[in-house]
């Protein structure tokens, strides 16, 4: 699978890790995969975790 966060390389398999773990928010993603903290601060991979949420929850 491929990254979806570019900037700290957290692959899409970890996001939907953390979402099928109880993550239900880009905040809480970020909290549990650091995705989302890198130097962009998420404006390169939150659309892309959203949407990850929704099709996964």
């Amino acid at each position: 699978m491929s990254n979806v966060c570019l900037c700290r390389g957290i692959s899409e398999e970890k996001i939907i890790e953390a979402i099928k773990d109880g993550a239900t928010s880009f905040i809480e993603v970020k909290e549990k995969t650091g995705a989302g903290t890198g130097g962009c601060s998420g404006l390169r991979c939150r659309n892309k975790i959203e949407m990850l949420i929704l099709e996964n929850k």
